[in-house]
């Protein structure tokens, strides 16, 4: 509908408009009740029509997916084919941000140690990844952060114990976690190097581990961004790729190009990775998919980050083991890659490798056609206790029990002939000895039809998250802070449009108040020119915190989480406070008097001839406290963060955080707390009051 609205010619518009606001085809209060109407469908569909316009593309890009024009895979429609036959088909496990704390959940440690025993001897992966934050390194306050060898020597001994490192290939890197105030790699308190499983080789840039099975060799490319040095919390949270590395980076890719895939691994999502242009595209598109951790399914509100990235790579973040407890089995069967997300204790099991999932085809690298050859619907089934049934449906229809052919494999024939059009719909359950009971069912296709995207997780990943906080702090500056000097330019402090409501009246009042002008121009602009703390900010070493990175030790770190913080700032602080000064502004000052020609004065504006009842003046007057309570807690938060995470000397020279809460406060106290005006013997002000910017009530002289 509101497409169509916008094909309307403007010259049939302009019409309508002119006969709508003709003064001789209706009367004053008619013409006035229209102009009204008509600026708020203004106000009203025009900015839908554009969100609608950005929705759209939105969709386009982020939910359709992305469409091949390639060669088909060379194996494709190369014998052998998934059959009955336990062949051409082996698994590993991908675990992430594990956490060991010596502070909180202890759990964490013991599952971990279960998981390396128990979950390590029943599946028996060939390969385990376990891509970053390997320990917690938080305080007992939970801002702080520093390396604990206690907590890495929990880590080792949990896998030690369990010799999981003799029963699989373990390649474990950091993460942002494990590189928390770390002045340099050789640094002691790089505790990843003595008590890793991988050792200093994983913590010297990328690496390659080639995996070779008689049927081919399946290649593992490390993807190296942690910071060095690495700061305290909470300025490390995106990686950095700098250009060597990036260079190494693609010369391991292309050591695997004679792979049967290649498969990228590290702790960062690539949309939290700073990195020179043109970055990772060209090179991820010959990886397979990329493995990561690191968000956490960001609390739970996103547990399914995984996408096909437009270079034709797939791009799978897997759960954190922290709180969720969840890891990854994945098997590359016939050269098809398919994974099932299951959390620690449940039982059994269960991984579909034949037909493979659609919405996590690869056709750019998989031999995808393979699934229209096969002869038989395969499963890997895993459980501490004997299986003891299973049932698999296709479209709603139940086809059978699958038969058991070797080790974990259970297969049932099929006619993939039946299902060659569009998507289908497979489930799977299967029970155990034990009373276990697990399904999973999803979408397939024989023909490569795919369904759309997830809209949210392919926002999260497909973006540039650095650039989306930049652009977000951008357009809130336009929004809350710019107006102001705009108004102040525009708008006398006696403008009639001061009669007009009390908001535009407040806005006018605040940007020509000089206090609350000046204090908040200057205190919302300063962070993107100046150093925002100075105090001991990793290991020891002092330095200096700005938007653009941290100075330290004789290095220039290029954090860029601090665009996140801009825009909490205006989120939290400025937007919440702008809107309570122009509302108390608006409420304290009642608009100008105009004098009359007989010499008597009265309101210029009908609406304050009426005064409102003095109730709902009161309650006006003390709701617009609540919007108080954010900026409060984000002032109160912000400095205790500072204090917490770097020190005394940070929190005391802390012009983003201490000095600009301090000027706010002082602008709130001012507002409450008007100078009073002396009056001496003749009549005129005392000198030491400024009535003109004050922010309080004005005594007048009659």
């Amino acid at each position: 509908m509101v497409f169509n609205l916008l094909q309307i010619p403007s010259s049939h518009l302009l019409q309508e408009a002119k006969e709508i606001f003709n003064p001789a085809l209706m009367s004053d209060s008619s013409a006035m009740m229209a102009k009204t109407l008509f600026l708020v469908a203004l106000i009203i569909f025009v900015p839908l029509a554009a969100l609608s316009w950005v929705w759209a593309l939105m969709l386009d890009y982020y939910t359709v997916p992305v469409k091949y024009d390639g060669p088909s895979h060379p194996h494709g429609n190369v014998a052998p084919f998934p059959g009955d036959a336990f062949d051409n088909l082996w698994w590993f496990i991908h675990i992430s941000d594990i956490h060991v704390s010596r502070f909180r959940d202890p759990g964490r440690t013991t599952d971990f140690q279960d998981f390396c025993k128990e979950n390590m001897d029943v599946i028996k992966p060939e390969v385990v990844l376990v891509t970053g934050d390997l320990t917690d390194a938080k305080t007992i306050d939970f801002i702080g952060s520093t390396q604990y060898e206690i907590e890495w020597q929990s880590y080792k001994s949990a896998i030690k114990l369990a010799q999981a490192d003799k029963k699989a290939v373990w390649i474990d890197i950091r993460g942002n976690h494990d590189a928390f105030d770390i002045p340099h790699l050789g640094h002691k308190s790089n505790y990843y190097r003595k008590y890793s499983i991988y050792g200093p080789e994983g913590d010297q840039g990328s690496f390659i581990y080639e995996h070779k099975l008689p049927f081919g060799t399946y290649s593992f490319v490390s993807l190296y961004a942690v910071l060095d040095p690495g700061p305290k919390r909470p300025f490390n949270f995106f990686g950095l790729l700098t250009e060597s590395e990036l260079k190494k980076v693609e010369a391991n890719v292309d050591r695997a190009k004679g792979s049967n895939h290649t498969i990228m691994f590290g702790h960062y999502t690539t949309s939290t990775i700073v990195m020179p242009k043109p970055g990772l595209p060209n090179i991820r598109g010959k990886c397979t998919a990329y493995l990561c951790g690191h968000l956490h399914s960001l609390g739970g509100v996103a547990p399914h980050l995984k996408a096909l990235q437009r270079s034709g790579s797939l791009e799978l973040e897997v759960e954190d083991w922290k709180d969720n407890r969840m890891y990854r089995v994945m098997a590359f069967d016939h050269d098809l890659l398919s994974f099932v997300d299951v959390r620690f204790g449940e039982w059994p099991v269960i991984l579909i490798t034949n037909p493979k999932r659609a919405r996590f085809m690869a056709p750019k690298h998989e031999p995808v056609q393979k699934i229209g050859h096969s002869t038989h619907i395969r499963i890997l089934l895993f459980s501490p206790s004997a299986i003891t049934s299973t049932s698999v449906y296709l479209d709603g229809a139940y086809k059978g029990s699958a038969q058991h052919i070797k080790d974990s494999l259970y297969v049932l024939p099929w006619n993939p002939l039946d299902y060659r059009e569009g998507l289908h719909h497979i489930a799977v359950t299967a029970s155990d000895a034990a009373g276990n009971t697990q399904s999973v069912q999803y979408q397939f296709s024989v023909d490569g039809s795919r369904p759309e995207q997830w809209l949210f997780p392919a926002i999260i990943l497909l973006s540039d998250m650095a650039q989306v906080f930049l652009l977000l702090y951008a357009v809130l500056y336009c929004v809350v802070i710019l107006p102001l000097p705009v108004v102040r330019w525009c708008c006398r402090k006696g403008s009639h449009l001061m009669n007009s409501n009390i908001i535009l009246r407040g806005l006018i009042l605040l940007s020509h108040n000089d206090l609350c002008f000046y204090t908040l121009m200057i205190t919302s602009t300063y962070p993107l020119v100046g150093p925002w703390c100075i105090g001991n900010l990793i290991g020891g070493y002092y330095g200096v915190s700005t938007m653009h990175g941290i100075y330290v030790n004789g290095a220039f770190v290029r954090e860029v989480f601090s665009y996140a913080v801009v825009l909490l700032d205006m989120l939290f602080l400025y937007l919440p406070v702008n809107v309570f000064l122009i509302f108390k502004l608006g409420l304290q000052h009642p608009p100008p008097q105009v004098s009359l020609q007989n010499g008597s004065q009265k309101s210029s504006s009908r609406k304050h001839s009426q005064p409102s009842p003095a109730t709902s003046f009161l309650l006006l007057q003390y709701m617009i406290y609540a919007l108080l309570l954010p900026p409060l807690v984000w002032l109160y938060f912000s400095s205790k963060t500072v204090w917490y995470g770097y020190g005394t000397m940070a929190f005391l020279i802390s012009p983003k955080s201490l000095w600009t809460n301090l000027s706010l406060l002082y602008v709130f106290y001012k507002l409450h707390h008007p100078q009073k005006v002396v009056i001496v013997a003749n009549g005129n002000h005392s000198n030491n009051v400024s009535h003109e910017n004050s922010i309080g009530h004005r005594s007048r002289t009659e």
